[in-house]
């Protein structure tokens, strides 16, 4: 390939993408099917079929359509629950009348436009005996390369009786148990048997996630939408307070299926008389290669099922370090005299103000010390958008510290929280939101609104749901969740599950990683488990290292918490080359990339087999458009000691040829334009692209791949 200038490289780049992405897009066919009594669900990966007769529901078939293999060995169980601890009733029982269906589509929403990303079938069943009772089943199939999610809505039909369904069986199915290797996450760090998975904790967590590889080359992934555990009492157990989460998975121990079992003493739902509430949700997808395509399944279906978009990394500048956490009151106007100025400089994306910025946690108003800094909330929201920033604001739902305040359980409550966010966003312009402390802690009393055996459910689903729903109607709101939310601080080990996740939105995962670091080891062990989308790191730091700025891509959102008024933290070489960077990044080409999926390429040593090492890099990533004829490859050290290694990257067309240019920005702020040669997707895929790491003055770099 001839030598090109940078910009004429880019600028072509960017054309070429550009007229790519102005095709018509290919017409998508329905993918639910209606029969008589029954209902398939396809896409591009999968194949189910749900039928009814004879008063029974039953999910009859399962088919991998890339393995050409079925997984179902019988009919399975769709749910079965216990009643007042009494008699249970079961999908499959014949007790049931079905119900007249419904169907929609599941669409995404931005500012600029929405597109649909699969559809959902609502079917209700109901039945009068042992109690009047309706199980809606919702089933939601993503389009293109993604699962199947299922959940179901439950309805107690009695007039004047409460209804509590004492434990449950989400699902149950008849996956055939033949020589594989079943991979499982209990917190973050990622496990693996050749036997079954018990229903018991490993370590002081519980089972959250299964894929099994089938030793022919295929598999499935099961990934309930749970919380990390759930809190007993609101600080009044000295111990034994951190009860399991709302459910655990069972594959083929003591039992020839792989089910999804509530944990009673954990959730116990109560529904009032005439109450309809939301069960637990499973995600469920299919694959053909290894445990990395078995977890970019699930990556590509979190992307869809959790409505993500506009996913190039957030850079934030975060005030905790220096003024939340010291508990130190700023000069005034020194938002507007330092911390602005730099960021800007900088090129981040946000400045957020953290904990303790108001009169108090429950208040919206700044508190006097706070008015000292920024004035007011509208000089400040109107000054970062003339410096073209975004606002982001740390803000308690409780409206207090950990274990107090509001009981989120209560829709009066939260209707309540959400009438000041919806001021914060509609008045302020707030873009992201930082929900924080132990917000889901147990309320013991029975209430109007719930008991002690479900308040910390409806606590997590509720909330959830607010925040979906005002994702949906203001798509420029970036809500993040923290992983204090469940339990009482453990700072060394403690986390989240998919259950906390809002749409588009982000969380702090930790699970006994790096601990309080939330480093790029962290983010990358969440591949599969927890969507990349909503992975991130907690050290921005103005290093002046490429090999550092380079590994913040990987994630959703970065946090810079060092004052920029500190010349030794924010030294002028570093915040100018992370200016030159920034600039680079927010390019047309570049984001059209970073904006899609994340793909890995070698996240460690060992980290495509049973005995992955995260703590020994390099690491490498990369992002590709729809056709795979442009992409972007990073790879970094990250502070880790390894330079070389050969990137095996499976995710381009094996018989076309890709031109490979070295792109790399170096500490010194230049830019290389390097030819790296002509290399075939098969055998970057089979012998690698090398890298070597050595060759920059830090250990950081970036490749240009482009189809010939």
């Amino acid at each position: 390939m001839s030598p090109l200038s940078r910009r004429l490289f880019l600028g072509a780049a960017s054309a070429a993408f550009l007229a790519a992405g102005a095709a018509p897009a290919a017409a998508v066919t329905d993918s639910i099917r209606r029969g008589a009594r029954s209902w398939t669900f396809e896409n591009d990966s999968l194949r189910a079929t749900v039928t009814f007769s004879g008063g029974a529901v039953r999910l009859t078939g399962l088919f991998n359509k890339r393995a050409g293999r079925g997984y179902l060995s019988a009919p399975s169980l769709l749910f079965a629950h216990e009643l007042d601890g009494a008699g249970t009733v079961r999908a499959d029982d014949g007790g049931w009348s079905l119900g007249a269906t419904s169907t929609e589509l599941v669409t995404v929403r931005t500012k600029e436009r929405s597109w649909r990303v699969g559809e959902r079938v609502r079917i209700p069943l109901r039945r009068a005996t042992p109690r009047p009772f309706t199980v809606t089943l919702v089933f939601e199939i993503y389009d293109g390369d993604a699962g199947l999610r299922y959940f179901t809505l439950v309805r107690n039909e009695d007039p004047a009786r409460e209804l509590t369904l004492t434990r449950s069986t989400v699902i149950d199915l008849r996956l055939p148990d033949l020589p594989h290797t079943l991979h499982y996450v209990p917190n973050m760090k990622w496990f693996s048997t050749r036997g079954p998975l018990g229903t018991g904790p490993v370590g002081n967590s519980w089972p959250k996630k299964a894929l099994t590889v089938y030793d022919t080359g295929d598999g499935w992934s099961l990934s309930p939408e749970l919380n990390w555990k759930t809190q007993r009492g609101n600080g009044n157990y000295p111990a034994d307070y951190m009860l399991p989460p709302f459910a655990g998975i069972n594959a083929w121990y003591g039992q020839d299926t792989v089910s999804v079992d509530t944990h009673p003493e954990s959730l116990r739902l109560t529904l009032f008389p005439g109450e309809e509430f939301e069960y637990l949700a499973v995600n469920l997808t299919v694959f053909k290669g290894d445990v990395v395509d078995g977890k970019m399944a699930d990556e590509l279906h979190f992307r869809k099922r959790f409505k993500y978009h506009h996913t190039t990394t957030l850079f934030h500048q975060n005030d905790w370090d220096y003024r939340g956490g010291p508990g130190r009151e700023l000069p005034a106007g020194y938002y507007y005299d330092t911390v602005i100025p730099q960021s800007k400089r900088a090129g981040l994306d946000m400045v957020m103000l953290d904990d303790y910025w108001n009169t108090t946690r429950d208040s919206i108003e700044p508190s006097d010390s706070m008015k000292k800094a920024i004035t007011s909330l509208g000089t400040l929201a109107r000054t970062l958008k003339d410096n073209g920033l975004g606002f982001g604001l740390w803000f308690s739902l409780t409206g207090d510290g950990h274990l107090k305040g509001r009981d989120l359980a209560d829709p009066a409550q939260l209707a309540y929280k959400r009438g000041q966010i919806e001021t914060l966003l509609n008045d302020y312009g707030v873009t992201q939101h930082m929900i924080d402390l132990t917000e889901y802690w147990q309320n013991e009393r029975t209430t109007a609104y719930s008991h002690a055996g479900d308040n910390v459910y409806r606590k997590a689903l509720r909330t959830r749901n607010m925040l979906n729903d005002l994702v949906t109607k203001n798509p420029q709101y970036l809500p993040k969740l923290t992983s204090e939310l469940d339990i009482a601080p453990t700072q060394g080990d403690r986390n989240n599950g998919l259950l906390h996740i809002a749409y588009n939105g982000w969380n702090t995962s930790n699970g006994g990683i790096t601990g309080e670091d939330l480093s790029l080891r962290t983010a990358l062990t969440a591949f599969g488990h927890l969507p990349m989308a909503a992975t991130y790191m907690n050290g921005g730091r103005m290093s002046g290292r490429m090999e550092d700025y380079y590994a913040y891509l990987a994630v959703r959102a970065v946090k810079f918490p060092q004052d920029p008024g500190d010349p030794a933290k924010w030294p002028e070489a570093a915040v100018r080359l992370m200016g030159v960077f920034n600039a680079w990044r927010r390019r047309p080409e570049i984001t059209a990339l970073t904006d899609g999926p994340f793909l890995p390429v070698h996240l460690g040593q060992g980290w495509d087999t049973t005995t992955w090492d995260s703590s020994k890099g390099p690491y490498v990533w990369m992002w590709a458009d729809a056709s795979r004829s442009t992409a972007l490859l990073v790879a970094t050290a990250a502070g880790t000691p390894q330079t070389v290694v050969d990137a095996k990257v499976r995710w381009l067309k094996d018989r076309t040829s890709y031109a490979v240019t070295d792109i790399t920005i170096d500490d010194d702020g230049t830019q290389a334009h390097t030819p790296r040669g002509t290399f075939t997707g098969e055998r970057l895929r089979t012998q690698g692209l090398p890298v070597d790491l050595s060759e920059n003055t830090s250990k950081g770099k970036a490749f240009w791949l482009s189809a010939l």
